[in-house]
């Protein structure tokens, strides 16, 4: 046997890992996450495991849901930039009537159809796949019936985008903000997610509480009410 008929054999006996894709890096594995409080509380959350989805930390969800309280209860939830819908999600287990789940990704937005299945709420998620700017014209806007049962219910509005998006697209996300201090329903409370490092006085002007947890900020802003009237 010569040299070329050995080296073909070695190379032959070298077995790839399965999950390794052909340029070497692993292949993203489906995982779970887990909601963290109220009547689901324990139940999977279906996480598809790339790298364009960042989900927030679970002991962050806990404390910014202990920080919203009571307020999500009888609320409609608006996720604007939806992931794997933890956070819509986890607006239901805790009281929300209902949910709107925007998410661009298609492969994302079909795992959050997958665990509204698997948990029997897929009746109380409306899911939205595409541009979360463009949607929010559309959903955050007080109902045109007047007689509709939602006019008044409170909304509880996250904006938690891709970091990078505070750097490439704040104006837009500022409009998406300044769309809800100035439509959401009395009782509303608006949570803004980005990194540490990000200046909030970049925001529109509000009494925001910010809060930080290691390398995330969390800020929280409700609309201001004076004499009945929208600021």
């Amino acid at each position: 046997m010569n040299h070329q008929e050995q080296g073909k054999r070695k190379r032959a006996s070298v077995k790839r890992p399965k999950n390794s894709a052909k340029n070497g890096r692993a292949k993203p594995t489906p995982t779970k996450l887990r909601v963290i409080g109220g009547d689901m509380r324990g139940r999977p959350i279906e996480y598809h495991g790339e790298e364009f989805t960042r989900p927030m930390k679970d002991n962050i969800r806990e404390n910014l849901f202990n920080i919203l309280g009571r307020a999500v209860r009888g609320a409609i939830c608006f996720d604007m930039f939806a992931g794997t819908g933890a956070l819509a999600i986890e607006s239901l287990s805790r009281g929300a009537i209902s949910a709107v789940a925007i998410e661009q990704s298609n492969r994302a937005a079909s795992y959050i159809r997958k665990t509204t299945e698997s948990l029997s709420i897929e009746s109380k998620v409306k899911i939205l796949v595409g541009d979360a700017f463009r949607w929010s014209e559309q959903v955050l806007i007080p109902p045109a019936d007047p007689d509709d049962p939602l006019i008044g219910v409170p909304w509880i509005v996250f904006v938690c985008p891709p970091y990078i998006l505070w750097e490439e697209e704040l104006g837009k996300l500022n409009q998406i903000i300044n769309r809800v201090l100035t439509n959401a329903p009395p009782g509303s409370v608006l949570v803004v997610e980005a990194e540490k490092k990000f200046d909030i006085e970049s925001l529109p002007k509000g009494e925001w509480d910010v809060r930080v947890y290691g390398n995330t900020q969390l800020a929280f802003i409700e609309p201001a009410m004076t004499c009945g009237m929208r600021l």
